[in-house]
């Protein structure tokens, strides 16, 4: 848990005091996951203009 606290805060989705104060677990957890789904559809994105560009 604490990598994916960390993770949050590195991009810039949530500070270490919003995910103490205002987040419950639960709801930490899911802004994680959609962390992790947008930057999966950003990579593919980015390798669909790739493969388009070849």
């Amino acid at each position: 848990m604490e990598l994916r606290c960390y993770i949050l805060i590195k991009a810039g989705i949530a500070s270490m005091q919003e995910l103490k104060e205002y987040y419950t677990l639960d709801e930490a957890l899911k802004l994680y996951a959609l962390y992790l789904m947008e930057r999966d559809v950003e990579k593919g994105r980015a390798d669909e203009l790739e493969r388009r560009n070849k």
